[in-house]
């Protein structure tokens, strides 16, 4: 799991700077509102 742990927080602030330089370029925000996922009604478990 320690492994998952830092694999998942590498790719967490590359796509965060990602996010940030491409909203620097744009002028516009990635993360609105208007764009976001709904939550799902019935969450599946895990055997």
């Amino acid at each position: 799991m320690n492994e998952n742990s830092a694999a998942g927080k590498k790719g967490g602030k590359i796509a965060k700077r990602a996010r940030k330089e491409l909203e620097n370029k744009t002028g516009r925000s990635v993360v609105t509102g208007e764009n976001f996922l709904p939550p799902q009604k019935e969450r599946k478990e895990l055997k």
